[in-house]
């Protein structure tokens, strides 16, 4: 009798396990970007960039800079660029005029 009750306890919560793992998948559960440029990266030294909109658990715009590789290393760099500076306003307008199948990068040549 006794097993019952647990067999069907332990049911239920595989299915809760299930339902969350599928809503955890859908994106982060936190901001990427924890700091933030202010200055301005030069254009020359962009490869590309990634703009994020406010998510359920961020609520804030990110923009994710990838960086050229310097001195022939192949180490990717990434910086995170404060959508409040003029040069983060002007990605989102690029993203937002020129992105038109929405995919999650961008090549910085595509907006200039």
């Amino acid at each position: 009798m006794a097993f019952l009750p647990r067999a069907l306890l332990l049911s239920l919560m595989a299915v809760v396990c299930i339902e969350l793992s599928g809503v955890l998948a859908d994106g982060p559960d936190r901001c990427w970007c924890l700091n933030t440029l202010k200055k301005r990266v030069l254009r020359e030294e962009i490869e590309e960039f990634s703009i994020f909109p406010r998510r359920s658990k961020c609520d804030k715009v990110e923009i994710i800079l990838t960086l050229k590789p310097a001195n022939n290393t192949t180490e990717v760099v990434q910086r995170c660029l404060s959508p409040e500076t003029k040069q983060g306003m002007n990605l989102q307008i690029c993203w937002n005029r020129k992105n038109v199948n929405n995919t999650s990068t961008f090549k910085i040549s595509n907006c200039f």
